[in-house]
């Protein structure tokens, strides 16, 4: 029983789009119109009552897109995201570093 969302550029990625299918085991993402040749991560989040974040699937939690703009990201989860997260986030390291979180960049979200 996978569920589809469809993810929403951010503003800092205009021309992004792309969809999620979750279910209780895996998670598998398909964007397009990212930056080139770029590194993104993807997370679980919560905003409220604070904001809260794990990766989705198994570390690094990362993709690359290709010289298209367009990248695959297809990881097993652990646990359900259902119920305990708001939303699903992809995120681009400007810097190339996936383990470098102050310099994050939102791309795509879609609440859960």
């Amino acid at each position: 029983n996978a569920r589809t969302f469809v993810l929403e550029a951010t503003p800092e990625h205009p021309g992004a789009n792309g969809t999620a299918v979750i279910d209780e085991a895996h998670v598998n993402i398909q964007a397009r119109g990212l930056k080139t040749n770029a590194v993104y991560t993807v997370w679980f989040v919560n905003m409220k009552p604070k904001k809260k974040a794990t990766g989705a699937g198994t570390m690094p939690y990362m993709f690359r897109t290709d010289e298209w703009g367009n990248g695959n990201y297809s990881k097993p989860l652990s646990e359900t995201p259902f119920g305990k997260w708001a939303m699903v986030m992809v995120v681009l390291h400007p810097n190339g570093n996936p383990k470098d979180m102050d310099n994050m960049v939102g791309a795509l979200k879609a609440p859960l």
